[in-house]
């Protein structure tokens, strides 16, 4: 190996072979062919891996030692600035999936929970309490799956629960529950017909935009009647479980000729993709998403394309989703 064919250093002012140079001027070819300066390796910092290297210290080891001497770029040492929305991690906990863990040591089963769910573990208090209340046999640990889901809520996090079992086999239902997924999410609607529609944004007449309070969104500022958009997520939501079945999602959407942005259903925390899409200029549509039975934690997202400063721009006259059948 040379030191030229890594760093295309000229090869008639470099040894062919460098890793049979003596131990400094190991250190100082690597040095230079890095542009180290005086201040980036110091005269006793050469004189300590040339002394590593007489110790029996790996060569590979010292270029590495040497390559992060290199100074960052000062258009990556400084901190980036968001201009549109940054998605946290979901925390879903399906019931099932929490209870069969460890049937036979509550601890472990708490810990794997709060791991999961809450990303720490239990304080003391919180463990010895569950732990005591599990061995008494006065709650299950569908239950306490439940109650660490709440924890999660009144920490910040944005947490639900599910299960595919069925209320009779699971426990009952409790409807002011508002951390379970499969709550009716804002936004729905039913009309005459008894068709479900869930609206996630809708232009109203001499109004404005009706958007779902489940959603994430980048912070709406309208300009000339249109929402000012940065690249990067526009909606995410509402992370709910949905009826199962075939819906229509509608979209009617105006943008710039040449703008793109990318529709994406999702299901379990974006495992399961169930429709996914790049549309081009303006669009008005619908099409078809398939929800089956396992499909949890449905989620809409929206992500502009980079686009230039005249087109970042956007008029969503309907985004919404009805079931069909």
């Amino acid at each position: 190996m040379t030191i030229a064919e890594l760093h295309r250093q000229p090869l008639s002012i470099l040894p062919k072979d460098v890793f049979s140079l003596p131990a400094e001027s190991f250190v100082d070819a690597w040095a230079k062919a890095l542009d180290l300066t005086e201040s980036d390796l110091t005269s006793d910092d050469r004189l300590s891996l040339a002394n590593a290297i007489r110790g029996g210290t790996n060569r590979l080891r010292i270029v590495d030692a040497l390559k992060a001497r290199r100074p960052i770029p000062s258009a990556l040492s400084g901190p980036s600035l968001m201009q549109a929305l940054r998605r946290e991690p979901d925390q879903f906990a399906m019931v099932e999936n929490f209870v069969r863990f460890a049937r036979e040591d509550d601890a472990a089963f708490l810990r794997y929970a709060f791991s999961r769910i809450c990303g720490r573990d239990p304080t003391s208090a919180e463990r010895l309490g569950l732990e005591f209340d599990l061995r008494r046999g006065v709650v299950t640990r569908a239950t306490v799956v439940k109650r660490i889901v709440a924890i999660a809520r009144r920490e910040g996090q944005t947490a639900y629960w599910d299960t595919l079992l069925p209320d009779s086999d699971s426990e009952p239902r409790d409807v002011g529950d508002s951390s379970r997924a499969s709550i009716t999410p804002s936004g729905f609607l039913v009309d005459s017909e008894g068709q479900a529609t869930i609206i996630f944004v809708r232009e109203v007449d001499n109004a404005g935009w009706m958007i779902g309070s489940d959603l994430l969104r980048q912070p709406p500022q309208i300009n000339d009647s249109n929402w000012s958009v940065q690249p990067g997520w526009l909606l995410t939501g509402p992370k709910r479980s949905f009826k199962e079945g075939d819906w229509l999602l509608d979209l009617e959407l105006i943008q710039p000729k040449e703008a793109k942005l990318d529709i994406e259903v999702v299901a379990n925390s974006g495992l399961d993709f169930l429709q996914a899409m790049t549309l081009v200029g303006s669009f008005s549509g619908s099409v078809c998403v398939t929800i089956k039975r396992e499909h949890r934690f449905i989620e809409l997202r929206i992500r502009i394309h980079e686009r230039p400063p005249e087109d970042c721009w956007l008029r969503p006259r309907n985004i919404s989703m009805r079931h069909v059948s």
